[in-house]
């Protein structure tokens, strides 16, 4: 999309995935010995064969919860499932071949999986496979054939695809060039949860862009659930549009400004000693306690 005005010097996130595509998967090792961590019950279901048991396993040893990260087990318990015609499992696999991750990295191999998950109507494959298409990964490049999965998947409002359609249009790739749709699916993206949509459109609000009457509490909205999924430069404008309440802009800077860098990082720690300076000890107290246990939250369209 086209650069959005700021209230800071932050730069603009174009939400552009990278989850590309994957191979067959590296054979159906035996039924491995419960390991340390999992839950027991889990393990006998994945080893009796349950694929989505083997999908959840594969997923604990790519994230490492409950048990050491292993990319490599990970990919075996994927590769289970995958070919049991799982397309959760279709997709992670893809996800590991594209970054090379547990096997080794083969587009090729991993569009193959991708559009096995798209074929079932898995949408975050619908969307890998696209983006496969656009960037000509493992598949010569061909906007209609991304055109048409990034469409399968924004039917189910997958916000990846619908954000991801914005781009296609905002620079005319497959379609002609048509900024009024191009908003209409950054609009969509946001409702769906894409937080690089959401604070695009916050910002459109409050600049007043693509038509927009200009609304601070609009803005604010689309910034605050933007900022809430831990989208920095939506926390950092976030915090500019609550100067009246110095809580809200120390506990947002200070959730902020570690992840930036050079004059915004400056202005960021400037106005935060600002806000702390009309606050009581107790009260920075109280929101450095809720800073060291924030997280952010991922929403669900």
């Amino acid at each position: 999309m086209r650069k959005r005005g700021m209230l800071m010097p932050v730069a603009v996130i174009i939400y552009v995935l990278s989850t590309i595509c994957v191979a067959q998967g590296p054979g159906n090792p035996g039924a491995a010995a419960p390991a340390a961590g999992i839950d027991s019950a889990l393990m006998a279901k994945a080893n009796a064969g349950n694929p989505e048991a083997e999908f959840k396993v594969g997923t604990k040893y790519e994230l490492g919860a409950q048990v050491q990260k292993d990319p490599v087990k990970a990919a075996e318990w994927y590769g289970k499932a995958a070919e049991k015609g799982y397309p959760q499992a279709q997709h992670s696999l893809g996800v590991l071949y594209e970054f090379g991750n547990g096997v080794p990295l083969d587009y090729g191999t991993a569009v193959q999986w991708y559009r096995k998950a798209a074929d079932k109507g898995f949408s975050p494959a619908q969307f890998s496979l696209g983006l496969c298409y656009v960037h000509g990964k493992g598949v010569p490049q061909d906007f209609d054939k991304a055109l048409y999965w990034y469409q399968k998947a924004a039917e189910q409002k997958n916000s990846d695809a619908l954000l991801n359609l914005a781009y296609l249009y905002h620079n005319g790739q497959g379609v002609p060039k048509d900024e009024t749709r191009s908003f209409d699916y950054v609009r969509q993206a946001a409702e769906a949860g894409s937080a690089d949509a959401q604070f695009q459109l916050g910002m459109d609000y409050h600049d007043g862009e693509e038509g927009l009457q200009p609304d601070t509490d609009l803005a604010r909205k689309w910034l605050r659930r933007s900022a809430e999924q831990g989208h920095v430069a939506a926390q950092f404008n976030y915090a500019m549009l609550l100067k009246a309440n110095p809580s809200e802009v120390y506990f947002w800077l200070g959730i902020a400004t570690p992840h930036l860098i050079g004059n915004t990082k400056q202005t960021s720690q400037d106005l935060r000693q600002k806000a702390a300076s009309r606050l009581l000890p107790a009260e920075r107290t109280a929101i450095d306690h809720r800073i060291s246990s924030w997280h952010p939250v991922q929403e669900q369209p």
